[in-house]
């Protein structure tokens, strides 16, 4: 997935999906996911906040 994310919050965002990564999160559909990995790059000026994770059944 990837979401585009305010510079200014990159550095705090890219050490929470490191904290969370490996982690079991509800998103708001109700539906259960494992973070497997993310972190914060910049592409073309902007930062993206690129992330993976597993539904878990």
């Amino acid at each position: 997935m990837k979401e585009e994310v305010k510079p200014d919050m990159a550095e705090e965002i890219n050490n929470y999906i490191n904290k969370v990564s490996g982690s079991n999160v509800t998103l708001s559909d109700g539906q259960q996911v494992t973070i497997l990995k993310g972190g914060v790059r910049e592409q073309r000026g902007k930062s993206i906040l690129i992330y993976r994770y597993q539904l878990n059944m």
